[in-house]
């Protein structure tokens, strides 16, 4: 009987450990905790700063906050691994669909070119990707 709690216990254990690795347990993140980091990818100009608020290891998804520095310009380009979404919080980015601004949403979808975008002023928006994140300039 011992061992058989013993190892009913161990389960749920181990159970609640791959979720935890993976990322498929509910969450809450004091965002103003977080500190900004640079962002480096290959062929995105330096100067954005990013606040990873959740990845999931097993789907590679993520979010986070990004901040874009008043002139930056992120070049025309599109994602093959993932879909991504962006909400504006603050600032103005233009686009070729037009400016976008504080509550504006927008989704990119996997293979299709966007961008380019300038920051008119600076911004912030919540970047959500549905898979992992890779980044292809358009020539």
């Amino acid at each position: 009987m011992y061992k058989k709690i013993l190892l009913t216990a161990f389960s749920v254990l181990a159970v609640l450990a791959l979720a935890a690795a993976t990322g498929d347990r509910s969450f809450t993140v004091k965002t103003a905790g977080i500190a900004w980091q640079p962002v480096h990818m290959e062929g995105m100009p330096e100067g954005l700063q990013l606040r990873p608020l959740h990845e999931n290891p097993r789907t590679k998804m993520s979010s986070s906050i990004v901040q874009y520095p008043k002139g930056f310009h992120e070049p025309r380009h599109h994602h093959v691994t993932c879909g991504h979404y962006i909400y504006v919080l603050k600032g103005r980015l233009n686009s070729p669909d037009g400016d976008l601004l504080p509550g504006m949403f927008t989704y990119a979808a996997p293979n299709e070119s966007h961008g380019p975008y300038t920051a008119v002023e600076g911004a912030e928006i919540f970047f959500y990707t549905d898979g992992p994140l890779d980044f292809i300039v358009d020539k």
